[in-house]
């Protein structure tokens, strides 16, 4: 792998290209990697459509850098939002998942007894006061 060297405040596209590149992948190598089509590839890299941010994680990894680089290279100091990052990723999963993800933050949501539990019915969230 070559170093890549650092220009100031690089936009993500040009970034995720240059690593594709330094780890001498074509689109078609990378997208088959993701789980994407090349045509996805090439759009994120020319900056036609955005990048979510789990789909950089995924990518940077593949191409065999670390979060910790690409954020050096592309001049980043904050990372993703969590709750973007998360809605995003909701968007890609079957109904399967999404139960199995919605059975985890229920339990993620209830609070110690005598705090209020956190009841999740249908879509709404609603807190009901135990005392």
């Amino acid at each position: 792998m070559q170093p890549v060297t650092k220009n100031k405040n690089e936009s993500v596209a040009n970034v995720l290209k240059r690593l594709r590149e330094n780890a001498r992948l074509t689109t078609r190598q990378a997208a088959s990697i993701v789980g994407v089509t090349h045509t996805t590839i090439s759009h994120f890299e020319n900056g036609k459509r955005a990048v979510e941010g789990f789909r950089v994680e995924q990518m940077v990894r593949a191409y065999g850098y670390t979060m910790e680089q690409f954020d050096k290279i592309a001049g980043n100091k904050t990372v993703l939002s969590f709750k973007d990052d998360c809605v995003s990723m909701i968007g890609f999963m079957d109904d399967e998942q999404l139960a199995a993800i919605r059975a985890v933050m229920s339990q993620m949501l209830r609070r110690p007894k005598g705090q209020g539990v956190i009841e999740i019915k249908g879509d709404m969230s609603q807190e009901i006061q135990t005392n």
